[in-house]
């Protein structure tokens, strides 16, 4: 019978977590990208674009990026850069795919003037961070679970319906058939999931 070690019960919490929140990362991922698109195109109105396409024409690289393709602004009281990169402590983020941008290479903070999207701005940084606190929150509540068995059989056993997303970091001897639910939690994280014959009923 194999004890579950600390380092085991992490990565499952890890797993649990990025399982419930990646679709909402997904979401943050494009509006991220959204939100840089509209502030580009308030800085850089369309005349502006043309002229300094005209100038890059003649002299290449005037308005190079320096290999970072978001917008540093300024929105609301917040300092932030919009349309980059963007990390998590607990799900992997995916940048959306596009060209980039045409920006000066200072990284002075450009103001928004325009109040309704400077708010959005506002809005979508402050919903990160609870984004990234509901992620730390859900990984304490999955490992407070996780430390009250002590193997992996014992788990499989109070926890089958998350088998299907931490099963495999257990071994197969381990594993048992359902005996007690954890409800609240699989209610909080989706457990188990919907498979594809479920999804076609």
């Amino acid at each position: 019978m194999s004890r579950l070690t600390n380092n085991i019960r992490e990565e499952m919490a890890r797993k649990l977590v990025a399982y419930r929140y990646t679709s909402e990362a997904k979401e943050l991922v494009q509006l991220n990208r959204q939100l840089a698109d509209r502030a580009y195109a308030h800085l850089y109105p369309k005349e502006v674009q043309d002229a300094m396409a005209v100038v890059e024409k003649h002299h290449p690289k005037t308005f190079e990026n320096t290999g970072w393709s978001g917008l540093c602004v300024s929105a609301e009281g917040y300092r932030v850069r919009v349309g980059g990169q963007m990390r998590s402590h607990w799900v992997q983020l995916e940048q959306a795919k596009h060209d980039g941008y045409k920006v000066t290479r200072d990284y002075a903070y450009h103001t928004i003037a325009n109040v309704e999207l400077s708010e959005e701005i506002k809005n979508f940084v402050t919903r990160y961070k609870q984004f990234d606190d509901s992620c730390e929150a859900a990984y304490r509540e999955v490992m407070a679970v996780l430390n009250t068995v002590s193997t992996g059989k014992k788990l499989a056993a109070a926890w089958p319906e998350a088998m299907p997303v931490i099963g495999d970091l257990i071994p197969e001897s381990d594993r048992t058939l359902p005996t007690v639910q954890v409800a609240d939690i699989n209610a909080k994280f989706g457990l188990p999931p919907e498979t594809k014959e479920q999804d076609n009923g």
